[in-house]
């Protein structure tokens, strides 16, 4: 006997998974970019305690690793409006995980691009500033890991376990008026 795979055994599922984690992968190498900028500009200031290869390394590994989790957020649950129940369904409900994601990433990146004029055109900032673009990087990836973390742990959405996981239905629903 023979034994085939069937071509429509690949589904698009695995085909949409297959491409979010090479979306994922690129992304921590843009995070590993990121790191790799901000860690040669900030070791110009010649601090002796952060001015080393294994502080460049964890810079790296740490930007890639919070781009990876930080950058691909899921989007309000299927069924949830986006409104808050409390003031009667009139102003949107804030989605901080989305917003510290989106600020995290805007932060990490924004701190690269400086880093990088600064050494391209080979700019002396006074040591404050790379300590304070350093900084602006490591708090950006680190919102960027806590929005990621919260999204997959499920915590502060807002949404019940319902909004969460839709349940099918097939009843019609008929207008009585």
């Amino acid at each position: 006997m023979l034994n085939t795979i069937d071509t429509s055994t690949v589904t698009h599922s695995h085909l949409n998974g297959f491409a979010q984690a090479i979306e994922r992968i690129g992304l921590a190498i843009m995070g590993a970019l990121c790191g790799l900028f901000v860690a040669a500009l900030v070791a110009k200031a010649n601090i002796e305690a952060i001015n080393s290869i294994g502080v460049l390394f964890s810079a790296v590994l740490y930007s890639s690793v919070g781009f990876y989790f930080g950058s691909n957020i899921p989007s309000l649950p299927a069924g949830s409006s986006g409104r808050s129940p409390s003031h009667g369904g009139s102003r949107p409900k804030a989605f901080p995980i989305a917003l510290a994601s989106g600020a995290g990433t805007f932060l990490a990146a924004f701190a690269a691009l400086v880093s990088v004029y600064m050494i391209v055109f080979d700019e002396a900032p006074p040591v404050i500033w790379n300590v304070g673009i350093g900084f602006w990087w490591m708090v950006g990836v680190l919102l960027q890991l806590a929005a990621g973390t919260a999204a997959r742990l499920g915590q502060f959405t807002g949404a019940t376990s319902e909004a969460k996981a839709p349940r099918r239905t097939h009843n019609k629903t008929v207008n009585l008026d």
